[in-house]
Protein backbone atom coordinates (compact mmCIF):
# COMPACT_ATOMS: atom_id res chain seq x y z
CA UNK A 1 0.00 0.00 0.00
CA UNK A 2 2.99 2.31 0.32
CA UNK A 3 4.23 1.61 -2.19
CA UNK A 4 0.70 2.35 -4.48
CA UNK A 5 0.87 5.59 -2.55
CA UNK A 6 4.33 6.43 -2.74
CA UNK A 7 4.34 5.86 -6.47
CA UNK A 8 1.07 8.41 -7.16
CA UNK A 9 2.84 11.68 -5.17
CA UNK A 10 6.19 10.91 -7.36
CA UNK A 11 3.62 10.60 -10.58
CA UNK A 12 1.65 13.49 -9.17
CA UNK A 13 5.19 15.38 -8.53
CA UNK A 14 6.63 14.51 -11.79
CA UNK A 15 3.29 15.47 -14.21
CA UNK A 16 2.63 18.68 -12.55
CA UNK A 17 6.48 19.28 -13.28
CA UNK A 18 6.40 18.63 -16.94
CA UNK A 19 3.27 21.79 -17.74
CA UNK A 20 4.50 24.48 -19.63
CA UNK A 21 2.03 27.26 -20.78
CA UNK A 22 -0.73 24.74 -19.59
CA UNK A 23 0.04 21.92 -21.63
CA UNK A 24 1.43 18.72 -20.52
CA UNK A 25 4.98 17.98 -22.13
CA UNK A 26 6.43 14.08 -21.68
CA UNK A 27 9.29 14.09 -19.80
CA UNK A 28 11.56 10.74 -21.08
CA UNK A 29 15.17 10.50 -20.08
CA UNK A 30 17.09 9.28 -23.18
CA UNK A 31 17.57 5.49 -22.45
CA UNK A 32 21.23 5.54 -24.59
CA UNK A 33 23.51 8.01 -24.10
CA UNK A 34 25.54 10.83 -26.36
CA UNK A 35 28.41 8.26 -27.02
CA UNK A 36 25.90 5.52 -28.11
CA UNK A 37 24.25 7.75 -30.31
CA UNK A 38 27.36 9.23 -31.64
CA UNK A 39 29.13 5.78 -32.03
CA UNK A 40 25.88 4.82 -33.96
CA UNK A 41 26.74 7.54 -36.81
CA UNK A 42 29.87 6.10 -36.71
CA UNK A 43 29.04 2.93 -37.55
CA UNK A 44 26.83 4.09 -40.25
CA UNK A 45 28.96 6.55 -41.91
CA UNK A 46 30.31 3.95 -44.11
CA UNK A 47 27.03 2.90 -45.07
CA UNK A 48 25.76 6.87 -46.27
CA UNK A 49 25.38 7.42 -50.14
CA UNK A 50 25.11 10.80 -51.59
CA UNK A 51 21.20 11.27 -52.75
CA UNK A 52 19.37 14.05 -54.29
CA UNK A 53 20.86 17.11 -54.77
CA UNK A 54 18.26 20.60 -54.94
CA UNK A 55 18.41 24.19 -55.92
CA UNK A 56 15.48 26.77 -54.72
CA UNK A 57 15.78 30.52 -53.79
CA UNK A 58 15.94 31.78 -50.38
CA UNK A 59 13.90 34.37 -48.66
CA UNK A 60 15.76 37.39 -50.27
CA UNK A 61 16.16 35.75 -53.96
CA UNK A 62 19.35 34.39 -53.45
CA UNK A 63 19.97 30.95 -55.13
CA UNK A 64 20.48 27.69 -52.30
CA UNK A 65 21.80 24.10 -52.96
CA UNK A 66 21.28 21.13 -50.68
CA UNK A 67 22.55 17.59 -51.28
CA UNK A 68 21.02 14.90 -49.27
CA UNK A 69 22.77 12.28 -47.40
CA UNK A 70 20.85 8.97 -47.30
CA UNK A 71 21.33 5.69 -45.82
CA UNK A 72 19.53 2.93 -46.80
CA UNK A 73 16.94 4.97 -49.31
CA UNK A 74 16.38 7.35 -46.10
CA UNK A 75 17.26 11.17 -46.06
CA UNK A 76 18.70 11.49 -43.20
CA UNK A 77 20.99 14.98 -43.35
CA UNK A 78 21.55 17.45 -46.20
CA UNK A 79 24.62 18.68 -46.79
CA UNK A 80 24.60 22.59 -48.17
CA UNK A 81 26.78 23.86 -50.72
CA UNK A 82 27.58 27.42 -52.05
CA UNK A 83 25.97 27.60 -55.87
CA UNK A 84 28.13 29.99 -57.15
CA UNK A 85 31.39 28.02 -56.16
CA UNK A 86 30.47 24.27 -54.81
CA UNK A 87 32.75 24.56 -52.07
CA UNK A 88 30.77 22.85 -48.89
CA UNK A 89 29.45 25.30 -46.56
CA UNK A 90 29.28 24.95 -42.65
CA UNK A 91 26.17 24.14 -41.23
CA UNK A 92 24.05 27.57 -40.70
CA UNK A 93 26.28 29.69 -43.11
CA UNK A 94 24.90 31.72 -45.55
CA UNK A 95 26.50 32.79 -48.36
CA UNK A 96 24.30 35.24 -51.01
CA UNK A 97 24.45 33.99 -54.49
CA UNK A 98 22.38 34.29 -57.85
CA UNK A 99 23.91 32.07 -60.71
CA UNK A 100 24.40 28.29 -60.29
CA UNK A 101 27.93 28.22 -62.00
CA UNK A 102 28.46 24.31 -61.08
CA UNK A 103 26.47 21.97 -62.53
CA UNK A 104 24.42 18.83 -61.03
CA UNK A 105 27.19 16.14 -61.37
CA UNK A 106 29.94 18.73 -60.48
CA UNK A 107 28.12 19.40 -56.61
CA UNK A 108 26.82 15.49 -56.07
CA UNK A 109 30.39 14.71 -56.81
CA UNK A 110 31.97 16.89 -54.26
CA UNK A 111 30.20 15.26 -51.55
CA UNK A 112 30.76 12.03 -52.67
CA UNK A 113 34.41 12.78 -52.21
CA UNK A 114 33.85 14.68 -49.04
CA UNK A 115 31.79 11.48 -47.18
CA UNK A 116 35.27 9.27 -46.33
CA UNK A 117 36.45 12.66 -44.65
CA UNK A 118 33.09 13.20 -42.78
CA UNK A 119 34.06 12.73 -38.31
CA UNK A 120 31.25 12.60 -35.87
CA UNK A 121 32.62 15.30 -33.81
CA UNK A 122 29.47 15.78 -31.18
CA UNK A 123 25.95 15.17 -29.86
CA UNK A 124 23.79 16.97 -28.27
CA UNK A 125 19.70 16.79 -26.95
CA UNK A 126 17.02 18.55 -28.81
CA UNK A 127 13.96 20.14 -27.06
CA UNK A 128 12.80 17.07 -28.75
CA UNK A 129 14.71 14.24 -26.84
CA UNK A 130 16.29 13.08 -29.47
CA UNK A 131 20.71 13.52 -29.77
CA UNK A 132 21.48 15.44 -32.44
CA UNK A 133 25.09 14.05 -33.72
CA UNK A 134 27.38 17.00 -35.29
CA UNK A 135 29.25 15.54 -39.05
CA UNK A 136 32.29 17.74 -39.47
CA UNK A 137 34.88 18.16 -42.35
CA UNK A 138 38.13 19.54 -41.69
CA UNK A 139 36.65 20.49 -37.74
CA UNK A 140 33.82 22.31 -39.33
CA UNK A 141 30.12 21.19 -38.75
CA UNK A 142 28.46 20.96 -42.26
CA UNK A 143 25.56 18.52 -40.71
CA UNK A 144 23.99 16.76 -38.36
CA UNK A 145 22.21 13.28 -38.33
CA UNK A 146 18.96 12.65 -35.46
CA UNK A 147 19.41 9.69 -33.36
CA UNK A 148 16.77 8.51 -31.35
CA UNK A 149 17.36 8.56 -27.90
CA UNK A 150 15.21 5.54 -26.96
CA UNK A 151 16.97 2.69 -29.06
CA UNK A 152 19.79 4.59 -31.02
CA UNK A 153 18.29 4.39 -34.54
CA UNK A 154 18.97 7.11 -36.81
CA UNK A 155 15.91 9.04 -38.18
CA UNK A 156 14.90 10.34 -41.22
CA UNK A 157 15.32 14.07 -41.60
CA UNK A 158 11.57 15.23 -42.57
CA UNK A 159 13.07 18.75 -42.99
CA UNK A 160 15.21 17.90 -45.84
CA UNK A 161 13.34 15.15 -47.07
CA UNK A 162 10.45 18.19 -47.86
CA UNK A 163 12.83 20.17 -49.19
CA UNK A 164 14.25 17.60 -52.09
CA UNK A 165 10.27 17.05 -52.71
CA UNK A 166 9.35 20.35 -53.23
CA UNK A 167 12.54 21.11 -55.28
Amino acid sequence: MTICVTAAVVLCISSASAQKAGKDIPVLAPVITAEQAAEAVTQALPKMTVGKYWVWTGKRGDTKAKVALTLDGNIISGIELNPATGEILAKGQDVFANPVSIDKGKFINMVRQSLPNLQVIAARLDKDGEWKVELALNKTVVAEVDVNSRDGTLLTDWGASREATLY
